[in-house]
């Protein structure tokens, strides 16, 4: 096990490529670091045990694959060609693939048209009834995303219309309108508000989006956000 702060130096001389990982870091109990050659890999805890992989070497993502256990059934952030490598002998369970996107600092935003808030720990059932992704969430998981990590909304009559917050990683995500009050620029205005929080604290803002979802692809591309690459969370049998 290499120390921690060491790792997270390293890491950061790429912050982008990295910047997953990093949060991550920075944000949960981590049992698990250590440097291959060039490339990192860690293990840790939020709402269930992560593998995170920094690597760009197939020869230091193998020797990383012997280095597993049958424990480490869970990878994030993972690179196509990582995949081969990582679920030899053994099937995937469950799969989500996503282009991330990220907002580099010389963007500038327009101003909000809409007054935001934040959530509170008592709209995590809300939002999780309201969920696309029940089958990757909990609402343990959304409520501690909501007490630790950055929210926006927009109330209508003390009620949740609109909202996002920061992912376990520090993406901006949970990004959801109620079908009534779509069309009224609602996801704009909540997105622009995260960004802001993120750079106020020195943090990247960045997406992750699947590629046949036009509406928030297109709303991302619009704000100025540029394509980086395709990653994916799996499980493994």
């Amino acid at each position: 096990m290499n120390d921690k702060n060491y790792i997270l130096e390293y890491l950061k001389r790429d912050r982008i490529s990295n910047v997953n990982i990093i949060n991550f870091i920075e944000s949960y109990p981590i049992h698990h670091i250590e440097k291959v050659g060039q490339s990192i890999f860690v293990k840790g805890v939020s709402d269930r045990k992560w593998v995170y992989i920094s690597c760009s070497s197939i020869e230091e993502l193998k020797i990383i694959k012997d280095k597993l256990t049958e424990e480490d059934k869970n990878f994030a952030i993972i690179e196509d060609w990582m995949i081969p490598i990582l679920v030899q002998g053994k099937n995937i369970k469950r799969k989500l693939s996503v282009l991330r996107l990220v907002f580099d600092d010389d963007k500038k935003l327009s101003g909000l048209k809409h007054n935001t808030s934040e959530l509170k720990a008592e709209d995590a059932l809300f939002l999780y009834d309201n969920s696309d992704y029940k089958e990757y969430l909990s609402v343990e998981y959304i409520t501690e995303r909501i007490k630790n990590g950055i929210s926006s909304c927009i109330r209508i009559q003390q009620k949740a219309v609109a909202w996002g917050m920061t992912q376990d990683d520090g993406a901006i995500g949970f990004l959801h309108v109620l079908p009534k009050y779509r069309r009224m620029g609602y996801g704009k205005d909540i997105t622009i508000n995260l960004i802001n929080k993120l750079r106020r604290i020195g943090k990247i803002p960045f997406v992750h989006i699947e590629e046949e979802n036009d509406k928030s692809m297109n709303l991302a591309l619009s704000l100025g956000f540029r394509k980086d690459r395709i990653v994916s969370w799996m499980e493994i049998e």
